[in-house]
């Protein structure tokens, strides 16, 4: 069993409470994590490994079409295709934008 980091593992340095957040890591990689608490006296031991995987985003659906059924003058047809993913989750659902002018909103 594994029970210390391998040399070079990133540290985290400064926690005093009893959680974190890992902030920008690679989407559909696992990462391996222990953990040390720290006295005035130095460093315990670490806590057995544990892992997971972070989630992995679908890509951009393609092959966007536009048409007005026939005979309607009010309605709007559209088709895409589904993005593939890395993970080969399913995807759960989609969901479309429309907007009846170009202006959109600044992020």
């Amino acid at each position: 069993a594994i029970t210390e980091p391998p040399s070079g593992a990133s540290t985290v340095k400064g926690i005093t409470g009893t959680s974190t957040t890992l902030s920008g890591l690679e989407q559909d990689t696992r990462y391996y994590i222990w953990v040390a608490a720290f006295s005035s006296d130095g460093q315990g031991p670490y806590s057995i490994r544990t892992s997971q995987t972070t989630y992995a985003v679908p890509g951009t659906p393609t092959d966007l079409t536009i048409s007005p059924p026939l005979g309607s003058c009010n309605e709007l047809v559209i088709t895409w295709t589904a993005p593939p993913t890395t993970t080969g989750d399913l995807i759960v659902r989609h969901r479309v934008y429309i907007n009846d002018t170009l202006r959109f909103p600044t992020r």
